[in-house]
């Protein structure tokens, strides 16, 4: 039924029932792949309190190649935790993406689900606040915000 599922994932409760749910949908098709997208809030490596600390650390500046070094770092840490965190789950499931990207949740969430590439968006749902709360703030701005269907998990 679904072809490519994309599963915002926070390693909340939420999301670990989301992923669950998403992996059950994609099993039913024969080519079925769920995309695990971890938004990771990436440490402004020019913030002048990074240079500070760089320079207690014993360097005297830090180069744009480190500073993109230690980027890719973060990246590739971000997506070893999210692999580590989501096998539980994810079992012998063999059709399963793992992406880490930055920026505020919502935006990032629908830009990712905005490539064409995804039938289905798969989302936990926290349930905080009032009307927001209903679904969830950043479950509700994706909701709102893209073109594919959302599923939105308890």
């Amino acid at each position: 039924m679904y072809q490519s599922i994309l599963v915002p994932y926070d390693r909340s409760e939420h999301a670990k029932h989301a992923l669950s749910a998403a992996l059950e949908l994609a099993s039913t098709s024969f080519e079925g792949k769920v995309t695990l997208l971890y938004v990771a809030e990436l440490p402004d490596f020019d913030d002048p309190t990074f240079e500070a600390a760089a320079q207690m650390a014993g360097v005297a500046r830090v180069s744009q190649e480190d500073s993109l070094a230690a980027q890719r770092e973060f990246y590739e840490r971000k997506k070893k935790d999210l692999i580590a965190d989501a096998k539980s789950i994810v079992g012998d499931f063999t059709q399963v993406v793992y992406r880490v990207t930055s920026g505020k949740p919502h935006d990032a969430i629908v830009e990712f689900a905005e490539t064409g590439q995804f039938d289905l968006v798969v989302m936990g749902n926290r349930g905080l606040g009032a009307l927001r709360g209903a679904l969830g703030s950043v479950s509700y701005a994706v909701l709102r915000s893209v073109d594919i269907p959302v599923l939105i998990v308890k």
